[in-house]
């Protein structure tokens, strides 16, 4: 088992909540997630705040660090998942918030947004976080809005490099797709066309030099 890194404050001059909610989600994750979603995971947070922050839009910065860092969870237990993976994954948020005490509408924010990041459209409608947490993922898995975050971008990957993210993060969508070819996941490997996406995405380049 990998030893567990302390909570950082800050990472690349993004502040990181310190709250025992958001310290203790630090360390679930680095014991539930596998490091290529790890990593992708608090850069999802890292460019949810730049944007939220470079768009002057209200949010919550620890319904946003749970929200990103336990998004994935339902990719890692595919086979055991009764439904697709972004509802599986909020569902579990929901009962790790509710066994620690948040309070339920919160609990409910953060599946919320975990659930939505897979859909066609998130608008603010939908809440801040949620939008932030689209629009994220959609930056660190397709490189859509690369240069929105330029001015951190080079100090976030120095710390949470991407390394083989693409190769690891496509395989696991086609696992679900093979399994439950009815949920969003078949629609961006199909519709979006995650593999191309995927070849031309500004990280290629970025991502090798990190």
């Amino acid at each position: 088992m990998r030893a567990l890194a302390q909570l950082p404050s800050t990472i690349a001059g993004i502040a990181v909540p310190g709250d025992e909610v958001s310290e203790a989600v630090w360390r679930w994750a680095q014991r539930s997630l596998p490091r290529y979603l790890l990593a992708h995971s608090v850069r999802t947070y890292c460019w949810s705040v730049t944007i939220g922050a470079g768009e002057g839009l209200a949010f919550d910065r620890s319904v946003l660090w749970v929200a990103s860092l336990m998004h994935d969870i339902g990719l890692t237990r595919i086979p055991a998942n009764e439904a697709c993976f972004e509802g599986e994954g909020g569902e579990i948020a929901r009962r790790f918030l509710l066994r620690r005490g948040v309070a339920p509408d919160v609990a409910g924010t953060v599946a919320t947004a975990i659930v939505l990041h897979m859909a066609p459209s998130v608008t603010l409608d939908d809440g801040a976080e949620a939008f932030l947490l689209d629009r994220a993922t959609g930056l660190d898995v397709r490189g859509v809005g690369f240069d929105v975050v330029g001015d951190v971008r080079a100090g976030v990957m120095r710390a949470f490099p991407r390394g083989a993210f693409d190769r690891y993060f496509l395989a696991a969508i086609r696992r679900e797709v093979a399994i439950r070819p009815g949920c969003q996941s078949s629609r961006l490997l199909h519709e979006v066309d995650l593999a191309a996406w995927m070849d031309r995405s500004p990280w290629r380049d970025a991502g090798s030099r990190s």
